[in-house]
């Protein structure tokens, strides 16, 4: 519709030049004036409803790639992330769907639209003159080259520019998550001039993009511009003979202008859809790459806290870590898990979680194994605290609360003091809602312990694993700890990983990890056995 109101606006035009102009008719003329600028208007009005109709699908569009990106993220396996450049991936993920957004932008609010007009008015003009329209015609060959030779080179740049890019993200990532590092190791010289070579690379390839972008549209518009001479030239010479009349003649130039126009957004949007096209390569890469999480199962279990290890053997290369380890986790129990570094005790909780899926052997879930379960579900009813708890920029409450948003104050205060984390609280400025910064950097380790533990009891999980928990505690708090998730009210399956003997010591079950293999220990025997 868009497309077709070209046709009566050059219709009009054509009329004022042969009829209304030659007779001095004015009252002509200001109709014809007034229907033009009406027909303008509606044109104006349409292509509004089309742009916010484009601009809704295409938002719509790339939201669902964005959220799908994500998703895709969140169902990679941990050893994906293992050895993935995060700062990169974060990257990809925000600029490259920025540049799909681009994109979709030109290609239907400006290329498609453009392409459907240029369609119209080339069988405009086909019927005013086919004559003139063949002259104009001899110069698609050369457009057609030069798209192709600088199209080429366009996405050369683009590729180039993307990459340093990366590189400029990844070391500004790196700039403010080890700034502590930096300063330790009097290093700001250094890492400074290493940001200058990213942020150095990031201008050349930037200029050289640009000017990419602007030698194509320069070419594209001096070729068209050449056509739009001889055509005046021939057009002018035909009027001249009597071949053709004068508003004909303008209705086709008028009508070659407005070609001209269009053809110009479709080649100037060349570049954009170069870059978007890069960027889609990238995005596809994202998802079809990467292994995905160890286990698709979709089953729901009423999950009672046991976990069984069957004969279970794991390696991260040939050697194995684990051989033929055979554990149960009972509704309940009270386990230690001790072994010198290395011995494969954090493999073994990661395996637990789902992490890692065992070479040989299996695990099961309230009997159901792995494979079959939602591990979501089973992994929602697990607390962990690992020896490096996490924590982002917000409040005491709000880092505590990750994971279950419907906590009140009274039951985040609940678990904090089971966790001795109510005695941190205790002394913060607001409390609860005291900022404790990116990674929890106003957080000494002991109170970012503790709070750790409160999170993981949260939920109420019906398994707690806690790795090394003690590790910033004193004696005193250590007893009181353990005690009290001991006496916890509906106390989950407590699973210890911990050299701290004080720790074990609450255990009713204890097991160690020793070449590979699960040896469960003689509580007796070690209650006997003299201090070292």
């Amino acid at each position: 519709m868009q497309s077709a109101l070209v046709l009566p606006v050059l219709a009009l035009i054509r009329q004022a030049f042969d009829s209304a102009i030659p007779h001095r008719n004015v009252g002509a003329l200001v109709r014809i004036g007034a229907a033009i600028i009406l027909l303008r208007a509606l044109g104006s009005v349409v292509a509004l409803g089309l742009r916010s109709h484009v601009l809704h699908t295409i938002k719509g569009a790339v939201a669902d790639l964005r959220r799908d990106l994500i998703a895709r993220v969140y169902g990679l396996s941990r050893e994906y992330f293992g050895h993935a450049d995060l700062s990169v991936l974060q990257t990809r993920i925000v600029q490259d769907s920025e540049r799909v957004d681009n994109l979709s932008n030109t290609l239907f609010s400006g290329m498609l639209p453009a392409a459907f007009s240029a369609v119209v008015l080339l069988i405009v003009l086909l019927a005013l003159n086919w004559r003139l329209l063949l002259l104009g015609g001899a110069v698609l060959p050369l457009l057609w080259i030069s798209a192709r030779f600088s199209g080429w080179f366009v996405k050369r740049q683009v590729f180039t520019f993307q990459r340093a890019f990366e590189g400029f993200s990844r070391g500004v990532h790196f700039a403010v998550r080890q700034i502590d590092l930096t300063r330790m190791k009097a290093f700001e010289a250094e890492e400074m001039e290493r940001q200058q070579r990213h942020i150095g690379d990031l201008r050349t390839t930037g200029h050289r993009m640009a000017m990419s972008y602007a030698v194509h549209g320069q070419v594209q518009r001096t070729l068209m511009g050449i056509t739009g001479i001889l055509i005046l030239i021939v057009g002018g010479a035909a009027i001249a003979r009597g071949t053709m009349t004068l508003g004909s003649f303008v209705a086709f130039y008028v009508a070659a202008g407005m070609l001209n126009g269009f053809v110009d957004t479709l080649m100037t949007g060349i570049p954009d859809l170069l870059a978007g096209n890069e960027s889609l390569v990238t995005l596809h890469r994202l998802v079809t790459e990467g292994a995905p999480e160890p286990y698709q199962g979709q089953q729901s279990i009423d999950f009672d806290g046991t976990i069984e290890f069957r004969d279970v053997w794991f390696g991260y290369g040939e050697e194995p870590v684990l051989r033929g380890v055979n554990l149960l986790l009972r509704t309940g129990a009270n386990v230690a898990l001790v072994g010198p570094n290395g011995a494969g005790k954090s493999t073994l909780m990661h395996l637990l979680l789902g992490f890692y899926r065992p070479g040989k052997g299996q695990l099961l879930a309230s009997g159901v194994p792995y494979d079959e379960v939602a591990m979501r579900l089973v992994r929602r009813a697990i607390g962990v605290v690992p020896q490096h708890p996490a924590f982002f920029a917000g409040t005491v409450f709000e880092n505590i609360a990750y994971g279950s948003p419907e906590a009140t104050l009274e039951e985040v205060a609940a678990a904090a003091h089971v966790a001795l984390a109510d005695e941190v609280v205790a002394t913060l400025p607001k409390g609860y809602e005291t900022e404790i910064g990116e990674g929890g950097a106003l957080l000494s380790g002991g109170e970012g312990q503790r709070l750790a533990i409160a999170r993981a009891l949260l939920g109420r999980p019906r398994i707690l694993i806690l790795d090394e928990p003690t590790n910033h505690l004193d004696v005193s708090a250590i007893e009181r700890l353990m005690r009290r998730l001991v006496e916890w009210p509906d106390r989950p399956t407590l699973v210890v990983v911990s050299h701290d003997p004080k720790v074990v010591d609450y255990a009713n079950e204890v097991y160690r990890l020793h070449g590979g293999q699960l040896v469960p220990e003689d509580r007796h025997a070690r209650a006997a056995a003299p201090a070292p």
